[in-house]
This record gives structure tokens, C-alpha cells and sequence, in this order.
């Protein structure tokens, strides 16, 4: 799982820092080849309690990461690049961040 989130990292790095840096206007075609990847890293999260967090604590966890894929969805719908950019540089860099909180008790 470290590796998969080090890659969904660098995919986030990559279309995100593209954009702003290099003014590279592809989001939604870089994150649409990307989704696989997303959606199976995101999947971890939602395979249950794994963490043995608190329940509520877990619920919070699953509704921010559906939420999360939900925003994804609509955007690459929408063709949405602001909407895509926040989901992929807020919410799933988020997603990422708690799974490294919580390696120690994951693995």
C-alpha cells in the first residue's frame, strides 16, 4: 500500500504541480487515465475497520474518502478542471496523508 500511495503522490504532483507550473491544461484527461488507480487505492479505505479506529471515527473516514470519489466523478463528468484540481490536490492528497498516519496500526 506504501508504494500505491507513493505513485497516486506523484500522479497527484504531476497533474496538479502541470498545471500550475507549466500551465498544462490536461487534468481532466490525466486524472480520467489515472481513475483506475484512484479508485483502487481509495478502495483500501472503504474495505472496513482495518485501522481499528473508533466506529465513528471509520465512518467519518469512509463518507470523506465516498465523498472524495463522488467529487472526482462529477468532475471528470463535468470536465470540470477547478473541481478536479481541488479533488485531486485537497481531497485525495488527504486520503493519502491519513494512511500514513495510520501505517503503523495498518500494517
Amino acid at each position: 500500500m506504501e508504494e500505491m500511495s507513493k505513485e497516486i503522490r506523484t500522479i497527484i504532483d504531476t497533474i496538479c504541480g502541470g498545471f500550475y507550473i507549466y500551465k498544462d491544461e490536461e487534468v481532466i484527461g490525466k486524472a480520467r487515465k489515472a481513475a483506475g488507480k484512484i479508485q483502487e487505492y481509495c478502495k483500501y479505505f472503504l474495505q472496513g475497520n482495518i485501522f481499528g479506529m473508533e466506529e465513528e471515527g471509520y465512518r467519518e473516514l469512509y463518507r470523506y474518502v465516498v465523498h472524495v470519489l463522488g467529487d472526482f466523478v462529477e468532475a471528470a463528468e463535468q470536465e470540470d478542471t477547478v473541481l478536479m484540481l481541488d479533488t485531486l490536490d485537497y481531497g485525495l492528497r488527504e486520503i493519502i496523508d491519513i494512511y500514513k498516519e495510520n501505517e503503523g496500526a495498518a500494517g
